[in-house]
């Protein structure tokens, strides 16, 4: 709990109880009161349940968001079954051709994936007998430019005819990869054209089934939309009632980590007969720290 400041912490002891200075002085010590809470053992405890309290105030508000949005959706999806059927059926045809377009994707996919194999079966002879008639040559070039006494001028010829051999190899990979271009696309056209005619298909058996009567689906979204602002409250008042658990826990936490300094503050004063403690405070004045003691006696509590 941030206090105000500056503030004393304990004023005047009993004078019967300590005695009384002679000189007339006060003894006046003042302590860390942030170091000490920091210090304490059961800190990382109350830091635990801080940071359980946020996660479940963030679960509350996304929580909230999703509800919110669901509400918004269910409203707006009565309002269209309302204006018109047509909107209605037009949304649950575009739901369910999305579907039935996945799945012929992922067809598709399997059916590419394969072409691609059976491509690269066909056309990894040419691959390996270009890159064997290539591969000598690059090396025997890339070798004489590592040669340690070549010419700048000879050493231009090599570079020139290794990029030259490069390039060479290059095109014919590029030859090689038109070809198996050329079979994926002979083995994928008619699977195209046939996932189309079935995507049509569908989509007219959607449409007839989709002509007949509405009103049970309109009541029934009717009547869960109904339903979500009362799970809302009931969901959100849940949350709230354990965050509201977790505030107590940590409030007893700080109250019990403030109640272990104060005692301890007390104990020194007693013991070391000053008649004052400021917390923290920053005046022209000669005080004895006892953050460090403090801390340690609050170690020494585990």
């Amino acid at each position: 709990m941030r206090w105000l400041t500056p503030i004393i912490l304990i004023v005047v002891l009993l004078t019967a109880a300590c005695g009384h200075d002679p000189g007339g002085k006060d003894k006046i010590a003042v302590i860390d009161w942030d170091k000490a809470f920091s210090a304490h053992p059961k800190q990382t405890v109350l830091k635990q349940g801080e940071a359980e309290l946020q996660k479940l105030l963030r679960y509350r508000e996304e929580q909230a968001e999703i509800a919110k949005t669901q509400i918004a959706g269910l409203t707006r999806l009565q309002q269209l079954k309302q204006n018109s059927k047509a909107n209605f059926m037009d949304a649950g045809f575009q739901t369910q051709m999305y579907a039935a377009e996945a799945k012929e994707r992922k067809k598709l996919l399997d059916a590419y994936d394969a072409a691609v194999k059976e491509a690269d079966a066909a056309l990894a002879e040419q691959e390996k007998e270009l890159e064997d008639a290539y591969q000598l040559k690059i090396l025997n070039l890339r070798l004489r430019l590592e040669a340690i006494k070549m010419r700048p001028a000879e050493r231009e010829v090599v570079q020139n005819e290794l990029n030259q051999v490069q390039s060479e190899r290059e095109q014919q990979r590029q030859q090689i990869l038109a070809a198996k271009n050329k079979i994926i696309g002979a083995k994928m056209e008619p699977l195209v054209a046939e996932t189309q005619a079935r995507l049509k298909q569908h989509a007219e058996q959607l449409q007839q089934e989709m002509q007949g009567d509405m009103s049970g689906v309109l009541s029934k979204d009717q009547s869960d939309l109904a339903k979500v602002p009362e799970a809302l409250t009931k969901a959100m008042a849940a949350i709230d009632k354990q965050a509201d658990k977790l505030q107590e826990s940590n409030e007893k936490l700080r109250a019990g980590i403030r109640n272990d300094i104060e005692s301890n503050v007390i104990k020194l004063a007693h013991e070391r007969q000053y008649t004052i403690v400021f917390h923290s405070v920053k005046v022209n004045i000669k005080a004895d720290d006892i953050t460090d003691d403090v801390v340690k006696a609050l170690q020494n509590m585990k």
